[in-house]
């Protein structure tokens, strides 16, 4: 062969490579606004918590369109809803609403609840945008949703009940070490966590069970 040719041939080797990595990494325009819209309210809460009046009228916001639940900011003020009224499956389930999910994303106020469904849509809805995965059978990327156990519950993969204390995270940025998520009701606001990754490019901190796959 000659060292023309060997050019030729390395130069489209590496276009094909270029185009299959473009193809693997490219981001639907929901996915992008899901991330869009998670950072979007990360930059909204910086200076406010849900202890402060002006974010009355964005909690409202997330529990009528998130979940169809409707509170007056008087309510959303008070000590006993703050207390009580946890809203972190609320936020997720705002983003996938204003995002444009639709009907493919099962919203709920409880990870739980959408944790069960996305699980049953893996074994029995193959056409289904959202399934869910033991943490260690898929690698996150963005716009996912990663779960965990809080509070002491004992949960696991396919054995989740309705209820059970959970939390859940929007992955926007994924890296080799690492990834960037949002979540709703952290330190009573909206705010980013870093998880750590495994050598394998798998979610490697305690607690974490649960991967939704996001291919709408």
């Amino acid at each position: 062969m000659t060292k023309k040719a060997k050019y030729l041939l390395l130069s489209a080797t590496i276009i094909t490579i270029g185009i299959i990595y473009l193809i693997k990494t490219r981001l639907s325009k929901f996915k992008k606004q899901v991330i869009s819209q998670s950072n979007f309210e990360v930059n909204k809460w910086s200076n406010y918590s849900e202890l402060d009046a002006p974010t009355a009228l964005i909690l409202q916001d997330y529990w009528s369109r998130g979940v169809g639940q409707n509170y007056s900011v008087s309510q959303i003020l008070s000590d006993d809803f703050q207390s009580n009224m946890a809203w972190s499956a609320v936020f997720v389930s705002w983003i996938m609403r204003v995002s444009g999910a639709g009907d493919s994303f099962p919203y709920s106020a409880t990870h739980s609840k959408y944790i069960i469904e996305t699980t049953d849509n893996r074994f029995n809805k193959p056409e289904a945008k959202f399934k869910a995965y033991d943490i260690n059978e898929k690698k996150p990327k963005p716009s996912d949703i990663v779960c965990r156990t809080r509070s002491g519950t004992i949960a696991s993969y396919n054995d989740v009940q309705q209820g059970d204390l959970l939390h859940c995270d929007i992955v926007t940025e994924v890296d080799k070490t690492k990834l960037v998520a949002v979540g709703g009701n952290l330190d009573n606001k909206v705010k980013e966590v870093e998880l750590s990754l495994d050598s394998n490019g798998y979610i490697n901190e305690p607690d974490y069970f649960v991967l939704i796959k996001n291919t709408l």
